[in-house]
């Protein structure tokens, strides 16, 4: 979007674009890529949005069950995110770390 709209057009602009990118289940920087979207102006207006209180801090995925699949070793889970993304090897002694990776997608 060009800065030739109104502020209240280029607002309306990013909160449709921020609400789609929660519904997608994609990385902020997938979504950008794969809507044209300028990546730091998305950031400026999805931390603008959320001083407002206007989202919340995680993108909300689909509602529903995801299948769970036994370790052979039975001490190991992985986890398949709907953009691709796999993690493998979590145990609870690495849980914190895998918590604050999905906080950041």
């Amino acid at each position: 979007m060009t800065d030739k709209f109104s502020p209240d057009a280029r607002t309306q602009y990013w909160e449709e674009q921020i609400e789609a990118w929660q519904a997608s289940g994609q990385s902020q920087q997938a979504f950008c890529k794969a809507n044209d979207l300028n990546y730091p102006r998305f950031g400026y207006w999805l931390r603008k949005f959320r001083d407002q209180g206007a989202v919340s801090g995680a993108p909300r995925l689909p509602a529903g069950f995801v299948p769970v699949v036994a370790s052979p070793t039975g001490s190991h889970l992985s986890v398949h995110l709907p953009n691709g993304i796999e993690l493998h090897g979590i145990t609870e002694q690495n849980l914190p770390v895998v918590e604050q990776l999905l906080a950041r997608l």
